[in-house]
């Protein structure tokens, strides 16, 4: 992942980055159903994505102790 998007996501409200974290969810899900049914060519896509729902996650974790 990018310093860019890393940097974008901590500069995103709590509601968007709700947004982030679930299409991201539904992403990994869809990704690990067919994991095993289709032929992926992209086979880091999976770990790509656990990735980014972590960083997100962790952003909004920042944002939500830092309002308190």
């Amino acid at each position: 992942m990018k310093k860019k998007e890393k940097t974008s996501f901590q500069s995103m409200t709590v509601t968007e980055l709700d947004k982030v974290i679930t299409e991201s969810q539904s992403k990994l899900a869809a990704f690990m159903i067919n994991r095993y049914s289709k032929q992926s060519k992209n086979v880091h896509e999976g770990r790509a994505l656990r990735s980014k729902l972590a960083v997100v996650m962790t952003a909004k974790r920042i944002k939500e102790f830092s309002h308190e």
